[in-house]
């Protein structure tokens, strides 16, 4: 959903584009401008890892955790970490620190009124004497009062919103580690007596400053954390303690202590500087496995996370299992996933001729050809505004197959730069990081085939591209509804008719590039020699087609602009990159000159905004000539020595830039200093940042880039200033709402796995159910002098600034295979596992519930996280789940269980519940009536199944073109009922009726039954029958 309308004006400050190295998309991390970033501090050396075996997990049948006896109090529902939405008044207490108490309550705002509880904004805080504060019973005074407020939770189904609210209270003399706290308010102006705001200091209590990647950690890698805590007016935690300790997360046992350093941000322009008062816990030396927490003394503990080998490889299957839920023209299926649907956009799509009778594609083509981008020269072709205006008219008639590729974002769409991008992205992955092209474990249905997963994702876009070239080489420009511009409120599987838009140089040309790479890729055409000459075929003619064009029109003369899709650069970055293609595919000099007239990698202009190396078509182009060598394409001597230098150096330079944002980041994100001058953030994705340090990787291992991949993918993971774990499907704080069709329209409430969110945004935006509420509600505001800082604005729910792209996912899948290909368990045998959904009764009743837990054979889940998903409840995650079936009929209950490695075993089981009543049918056996006969009648027979012993009265309903009585009756009781009895032990009754008029002078004439509801029975299929009246 990429061009929301009232994201226009956002648009405008955030500037679409792609995140972490370009490509057309909405995707943006950073806005326009220049300057010298700030260096970032020097990292700590960490030695390249040594990848160390993991033998496969011992089988035991059913999940046997450690029992909990550390005495930690249990985590309230306020925190948001069990996957559930607190009710309105929910409340908790957090002892942030010994002199620092945080008072958490939910409310909740209804549409047109105020929030109903805590309304202080408006400098309007209850003062300091309006709080008792109690320490193992004695009277501690409040010297002051901080306040801040977010929207929590807004659904997009329907209106819900609740708002999480902080008081926060600094007292005047300091809490004991294990000390009693009750905080009261004497008068109620605050909370009532009902609100039990009280807690004891327990040294393991959870604490919401403390930040930790909530999966894991590699043993023999960096591991680093974050404490911090931003306090609204208050300002930021002050942390005393300096100290931290490691504590096994069953017993509290301490196995590891160390120092907090400071980890200040810089580069916001604000005053004063937010994230001053963040400290980091290093604790790379200790590498033994197991589940721990990492305590600082006086604040708490942080949520659980693993020590595990595979904690790499969890972050590169769940990476893959969310563009497995992208794929298009295919099904998603068990046990692959949880979210299925059967192959969707199978049909054909349109060409839209003639145009008369595809108005609203050709008007929607014409409205973006008049959207000009300022950045660009003036375009000198015709605006391509109607089918007239083409230079490159279709070839093609009647329809074309498109089934295939990924669906672009959120929405099902498929833009062809994009899918170009993907295509590349993969496929040099695959080809050229180190490890990943024997990948073959990532959980798809493809692996354990022998051939990279990587690479046959790449495959499958690949495949989709050489559908939508027309006859002449060209490409379209995009698939798209026909009818409007995004499929709303279906599933994928019943999506709308489609409609192919107009060729482009620009797409035509990463078509050019990805089909040239993938198809002379040397461990690609190992496995697919056929396809891969397919694809330089295709890449060949697309290739013809460019350079026909820029003959015939001139290179500045053959581009048109349509959407913002592949229009930055116009279409020269695309070019570079198709050239590129060619003459690294082919070795031809002709194109390498001209390659080489074209672009210049040293050039400032050939970066976005004249500081973002590696964008969009340039970087494809500039990785594919730095490696064309090294992956055995072509021979040293075949190129040319400048170009290739310049190419490395912009390589090292992207990796070194997404390095020193890391450093200059309190929570270790690779966020542009750029971004936070002009104070934007948007479609910002810490993972998709990894991808351009993986490439420098591989042509300098350096210790530096091994830690901020790292640092970026424990962001996104938990290791940021709220917790919240911006990808799905993984971490205990978990966001339930998210961009995406499929989310918005299946029967579950958790989204599907895999897919990243945007971990920074500049507020919340327009929605059509919430409008601009969300904004207005957060304190303090977002705009406001001294604003909410960025790191902690953050709700759940549809945010469209923090949709993804495809590109987005192919870069973090990029960047975690890269550490997954460098881990023991890159030789893992893996492809997916059933679970056994255990201890559902022979007979399920409604009302009345059962526990069921979950096995998988081979397969040991006792460090497993297990999620279940049920109709009618709410998720959860818990080893076994109570499950009360809503009503009488089909019911279903789903889990999850996932492993350390990122291994899931999944399963579904399909109930119907039966609630001891009788089921209720009719059927008309005698379905014709002669007008005026009494002898030639109709009959209704109603049957039930279930228990017969007693009589049973039900109720049904006429309608139809016949009228009731006055049409027809039962002339040997002289009646027309609308209740019958089955008497006892008889399991059908029947309703036989004569007609005997036509007083509506209908034709057809025909009476409807329709069963009604009753206290004593269920009605079944069928319920209703037709009988037809014969004049």
């Amino acid at each position: 959903m990429k061009k929301l309308a009232p994201l226009v004006a956002l648009a405008v400050v955030l500037l679409l584009s792609a995140c972490g190295g370009g490509g057309s998309s909405k995707s943006s991390n950073n806005s326009g401008g220049t300057t010298t970033p700030t260096p970032a501090p020097t990292p700590t050396p960490t030695p390249t890892p040594t990848p160390t075996p993991t033998p496969d997990p011992t089988p035991a049948p059913t999940p046997t955790p450690t029992p909990d006896t550390s005495g930690a109090p249990a985590i309230s529902i306020v925190d948001y970490t069990k996957l559930l939405v607190p009710d309105v008044d929910a409340h908790t207490l957090h002892i942030l620190s010994p002199s620092t108490l945080e008072l958490v309550r939910i409310t909740q705002k209804p549409a047109g009124a105020a929030p109903s509880a805590w309304d202080y904004v408006n400098g309007n805080l209850p003062d300091a004497s309006k709080f008792s504060v109690t320490v193992n019973g004695s009277a501690v005074n409040v010297t002051a009062v901080g306040f801040k407020r977010r929207a929590l939770s807004a659904p997009y189904a329907a209106r819900d919103l609740r708002l999480t609210n902080s008081l926060v209270l600094t007292l005047a003399s300091e809490v004991p580690e294990g000390a009693s706290v009750a905080v009261k308010n004497s008068d109620g102006s605050v909370f009532g007596s009902s609100f039990d705001f009280s807690g004891p200091a327990h040294p393991l209590r959870y604490s919401p400053a403390i930040h930790v990647n909530q999966e894991g950690y590699v043993p023999s890698w960096p591991k680093k954390a974050a404490v911090g805590y931003y306090l609204g007016t208050a300002g930021e935690l002050a942390v005393s303690n300096l100290t931290f300790k490691i504590v096994n997360a069953a017993t509290g046992a301490s196995v590891y202590s160390g120092s907090l350093t400071a980890r200040a941000d810089t580069g916001w322009p604000t005053t004063p500087a937010p994230y001053q008062k963040v400290y980091e816990a290093d604790f790379s030396a200790f590498t033994t496995p197991g589940e721990y927490k990492l305590v600082v003394p006086g604040l708490g503990a942080s949520l659980a996370f693993m020590i595990d080998e595979g904690m790499a490889m969890n972050f590169a299957r769940t990476y893959a299992t969310g563009l497995y839920a992208q794929r298009c023209g295919s099904s998603n299926e068990l046990p692959f996933t949880r979210h299925v649907h059967a192959a969707c956009h199978t049909a054909a799509a349109s060409v839209p001729l003639p145009a008369s009778a595809f108005a609203f594609t050709w008007n929607t083509i014409a409205n973006y050809a008049n959207t000009i981008n300022s950045n660009n020269p003036t375009q000198t072709a015709a605006r391509l505004t109607s089918d007239s205006a083409q230079l490159f008219p279709f070839n093609r008639t009647g329809t074309v197959d498109v089934s295939g590729g990924h669906h672009d974002a959120g929405d099902y769409s498929k833009y062809t730069t994009n899918s170009a991008l993907l295509t590349h992205l993969l496929a040099f992955a695959g080809e050229s990081f180190a490890g990943v092209s024997a990948l073959d474990n990532l959980g798809l249905p493809e692996s354990g085939d022998g051939i990279s997963d990587v690479l046959q994702e790449a495959k499958i876009e690949a495949d989709y591209l050489l559908k939508i070239q027309d006859t002449d080489g060209g490409f379209y420009f995009l698939v798209y509804p026909r009818e409007n511009e995004y499929e709303s409120n279906v599933l994928p599987d019943a999506g709308s008719a489609q409609v192919v838009w107009p060729k482009t140089t620009s797409v035509t040309a990463a078509a050019v590039g990805a089909l040239a790479e993938l198809g002379s890729s040397p461990k690609f055409k190992a496995a697919y020699p056929q396809q891969a000459a397919a694809y330089l075929a295709a890449a060949r003619k697309g290739w013809d087609f460019l350079t026909a064009a820029i003959a015939k029109y001139g290179k500045a003369g053959s581009y048109q602009k349509i959407t913002h899709y592949g229009d930055d650069f116009t279409h020269d970055d695309e070019l570079a990159w198709a050239a590129t293609a060619m003459f690294v595919a082919t070795g031809d000099s002709a194109i390498h000159q001209t390659l080489l007239s074209w672009f210049n990698p040293a050039d400032p202009a050939t970066r976005r905004w004249g500081w973002w190396r590696c964008y969009a078509g340039y970087g494809a182009a500039i990785r594919l000539y730095a490696f064309a060598a090294r992956s055995g394409r072509l021979s040293a001597s075949q190129l040319n020595a400048t170009h290739l230098a310049r190419c490395e150096a912009e390589l090292r330079g992207a990796a070194d830039d997404a390095v020193t944002w890391s450093g200059q980041s309190a929570y270790g994100t690779s966020f542009p200093y750029e971004s936070k001058r002009f104070m934007s953030a948007g479609w910002y994705f810490s993972s998709a940042q990894t991808y351009d340090i993986a490439v420098g990787y591989q042509l300098e291992a350096k210790s530096s880039y091994l830690d901020a991949t790292l640092r970026n993918f424990n962001h996104e993971i938990g290791t940021n200033a709220l917790n919240v774990t911006y990808v799905t499907g993984l971490g205990w704080k978990r966001q339930r709402e998210i961009v995406h069709q499929y989310a918005w329209n299946d029967d579950r409430v958790l989204p599907p796995n895999g897919i990243p969110l945007g971990s920074l945004q500049t507020g919340n935006v327009y929605t059509g159910t919430y409008g601009t509420e969300l904004a207005a509600v957060s304190f303090p505001k977002d705009d406001a002098s001294v604003p909410t800082p960025f790191y902690d604005r953050w709700t759940d729910t549809n945010n469209a600034t923090t949709e993804f792209v495809n590109t987005d996912q192919a870069r973090a899948l990029g960047g975690a295979a890269f550490l997954a290909a460098l881990t023991g368990t890159r030789t893992q045998s893996w492809k997916s596992a059933t679970a056994n959904i255990d201890g559902v009764p022979a007979t399920v009743s409604a009302g009345v519930p059962f526990t069921v837990s979950v096995s998988a054979p081979g397969l040991d889940l006792s460090d497993a996280r297990i999620i279940w998903e049920a109709s009618g409840q709410q998720p959860s995650v818990a080893t076994t789940y109570t499950f009360t079936p809503q009503g009488q009929g089909a019911q279903w209950i789903e889990v999850e269980a996932q492993l350390p490695d990122g291994r899931r075993a999944i399963g579904r089981k399909n109930l119907f519940s039966e609630n001891g009543l009788a089921n209720v049918s009719v059927t008309a056996t005698d379905a014709t009536a002669k007008l005026g006969s009494t002898t030639d009648t109709a009959t209704f027979t109603f049957t039930r199944t279930g228990d017969t012993s007693q009589s049973l009265a039900i109720d049904f309903a006429f309608t139809g073109t016949a009228a009731k009585w006055t049409d027809y009756w039962r002339p040997d009781v002289g009646d027309m009922p609308e209740t019958l009895t089955f008497p006892a032990g008889a399991n059908t009754v029947a309703l036989t009726f004569a007609a005997r008029a036509n007083s509506t002078s209908a034709n057809p004439q025909t009476v409807i039954v329709t069963l009604r509801t009753g206290p004593g029975y269920n009605i079944t299929s069928p319920n209703t029958a037709t009988v037809t009246i014969n004049q």
